[in-house]
């Protein structure tokens, strides 16, 4: 499992708007990511699940997909160097949905390039 734990910036939460951009942008990755908070788990491309949660501002939470996504997506007939490359693609993904939980989106200016 590839995991990032990030404190959520929202000042509000991942409230209905939040929890839509980051759904939105977990489902534009094509990856099955995860989300958990106090032991709870969400399906990342949910905002439904995602406010299911009722995780506040300034909350911990991780996001992670499950290392077997990168041979999936490599290819059965791909080298191990494919299968590498997949993986560091996987996490450089899921560094970018951790800047985005770690974002205020409740701020004026947070919506600027979404």
């Amino acid at each position: 499992m590839i995991t990032r734990t990030v404190t959520v910036g929202s000042a509000m939460g991942l409230h209905a708007r939040p929890a839509a951009i980051f759904a939105t942008a977990v489902e534009q990755t094509g990856l099955d990511v995860v989300l958990w908070h106090d032991g709870e788990e969400a399906d990342a491309a949910s905002a439904l699940d995602i406010m299911a949660l009722g995780i506040a501002g300034g909350e911990t939470v991780t996001i992670g997909v499950d290392e077997g996504q990168a041979g999936a997506n490599a290819g059965a007939n791909a080298g191990a160097g494919a299968a590498d490359a997949t993986v560091e693609a996987i996490r450089a993904k899921l560094d970018g949905l951790a800047a985005m939980l770690a974002r205020d989106f409740d701020a004026v200016d947070a919506v600027d390039g979404v």
